[in-house]
């Protein structure tokens, strides 16, 4: 999967979304969310999983190239 992809706008709204990183604002107003960091690309792998057609292990190295190391990264430096 990489932004060119029909399916990559749903990706990234559920990825984003309460599924995924569950970013949202705190009672503050802070922006806050969900990542456990690292090299975790858990919350992708399982969105991936559900979508046709999806080749999984490929997209999380494409991922991976392009400085998406963990879920939040994903969303913030692949997506557009």
């Amino acid at each position: 999967m990489t932004p060119e992809h029909p399916l990559w706008a749903e990706f990234i709204e559920r990825l984003s979304g309460p599924e995924g990183c569950d970013f949202r604002k705190d009672e503050n107003g802070k922006t806050v969310w969900k990542c456990k960091g690292g090299r975790d690309k858990s919350r992708a792998r399982a969105i991936l999983a559900t979508m046709p057609g999806i080749d999984v292990k490929r997209s999380l190295v494409y991922f991976e190239a392009q400085g998406g190391h963990c879920d939040c990264e994903i969303l913030f430096n692949v997506s557009d």
